[in-house]
């Protein structure tokens, strides 16, 4: 089994993992923006495996690439559903709204990793729907705009944002872009500026 982190695709995959686990960790133990800023970095590594997966797949070890598509699937509900829906749970301090919230996420993240398993890309390279990669993000602005705005307004709009990106990831009527060649760089940078907005300022206050 181990053989296959030795594919580059999966050995970036592998430590995507390491800063998923790292990012939960965090959060559940009070540190939402920390944790929210590592797993930014499995988001855009999350990226780059996909993409050195295609640079390479002409040198891959045989069945390297079936792992990686299960082994990189388990990623994409770690960082784009199960993270998400942890910050919810305790930003939202056991409201109904917020289990609402994480019900429709889930239902929907599930949905949506099976559906792309078996329909994947449009012809011309894009998503049908919303894809649950957009929720870390997603979550990552919200975090920032929170210190703008009252808690309880934020509670509120954190479990509504997440109930209408639910709906969104499972339409067909929406159709994005895949995240691939030169835009992987940029949203890569654009990853890191905003890892280190939510993570500079608790590490300050936290006297790390």
């Amino acid at each position: 089994m181990l053989i296959h982190l030795r594919d580059y695709a999966n050995g970036i995959t592998a430590i995507g993992y390491v800063f998923a686990t790292t990012g939960l960790f965090l959060a559940l133990n009070g540190h939402l923006e920390l944790g929210t800023a590592s797993m930014l970095w499995m988001w855009f590594l999350d990226h780059w495996d996909g993409h050195v997966a295609r640079k390479t797949h002409d040198r891959r070890r045989p069945g390297a690439a079936e792992f990686g598509k299960c082994f990189d699937g388990f990623g994409d509900f770690i960082h784009g559903v199960l993270f998400p829906a942890t910050v919810i749970t305790l930003v939202g301090q056991g409201s109904a709204l917020s289990l609402a919230s994480v019900i429709f996420l889930v239902l929907a993240g599930a949905i949506r990793l099976s559906y792309f398993e078996t329909a994947g890309l449009t012809n011309d390279g894009k998503f049908r729907g919303i894809p649950i990669s957009y929720d870390t993000p997603i979550l990552a602005l919200m975090l920032v705009a929170s210190s703008y705005v009252p808690e309880e307004i934020f509670r509120t709009a954190l479990s509504v944002m997440f109930i209408l990106l639910a709906a969104l990831h499972i339409t067909t009527a929406i159709q994005v872009p895949a995240i691939r060649g030169k835009a992987v760089p940029v949203f890569t940078a654009l990853a890191m500026l905003l890892s280190g907005v939510l993570a500079f300022p608790t590490m300050f206050r936290a006297g790390f």
